[in-house]
């Protein structure tokens, strides 16, 4: 009796013991970081043209845009990406309507899409650490002019609180307002421009949405980044400066 006794025991302490590690294992499995995180985009074509970017995050969850330039459309990624790079996202508007599938391997993605009954092929990369900074919500801080003269953010022909922000999901938007009539204070708040941007080589692309029936608007944005807190770009001769933090 008392061996039968002792048997039960060391298999109980065996049983929880192997309990133990498998919780331990699948904890750390949980805690693991995708190889694969960071800012991806490129484009595809096909029976479809335009560009995609997504944000694979710390658990490998797919958040991420399709812009479609041939029909005036943005939609949503849904996904994931496994231990091997392998991608797999859903692709949306309003409904489940297509699918992207193909892999991210150093550093470069490629695959096929289907949206609509519309097939094609991708292909993309990974951005740089300094390409992807700008995921975040950028201040509007000055214009400066090629005559030299320069407009600040608190001068009266702006509305209040101008801003871009650029979401890891791949979308931006774009709140910006002047008035230079002779009659500053302009009628606020203004409405908000949205859109899509992708990482080119050495810029960003960026598609505003006009709505209607009017074609995505593409405009081509050389951003450069003099330190942690600012952008700069060139737009139509006029150096264009955002911060992080006004007050730096």
């Amino acid at each position: 009796m008392k061996k039968l006794l002792y048997l039960f025991l060391v298999l109980g302490l065996f049983a929880c013991s192997s309990e133990s590690a498998d919780d331990n294992i699948n904890s750390n499995n949980s805690n693991l970081e995708s190889e694969f995180k960071g800012l991806w985009s490129g484009s595809f074509s096909g029976q479809d043209n335009g560009t995609w970017t997504l944000t694979v995050q710390n658990t490998g969850i797919v958040v991420g845009s399709f812009t479609s330039k041939d029909h005036n459309e943005i939609y949503s990624f849904s996904g994931s990406v496994d231990e091997n790079g392998g991608i797999q996202a859903s692709i949306i508007l309003e409904n489940v309507v297509g699918s992207f599938v193909g892999n991210l391997n150093n550093n470069l993605g490629s695959g096929s899409y289907s949206v609509n009954n519309r097939d094609g092929d991708f292909q993309g990369r990974l951005s740089t650490d300094d390409e992807s900074r700008i995921i975040n919500h950028w201040n509007y801080y000055s214009a400066e002019y090629e005559s030299g003269e320069i407009y600040y953010y608190d001068n009266e022909i702006y509305c209040p609180e101008l801003y871009m922000e650029f979401r890891e999901d791949g979308t931006f938007t774009d709140y910006f307002y002047a008035d230079y009539s002779t009659n500053p204070n302009p009628n606020c708040p203004q409405d908000s421009f949205y859109g899509t941007f992708s990482v080119q080589d050495g810029y960003y692309e960026m598609l505003y949405e006009l709505g209607g029936t009017q074609d995505l608007s593409e405009s081509d944005i050389y951003i450069t980044y003099p330190d942690d807190n600012t952008i700069n770009y060139n737009y139509q001769s006029v150096l264009w400066t955002y911060k992080i933090n006004l007050d730096d």
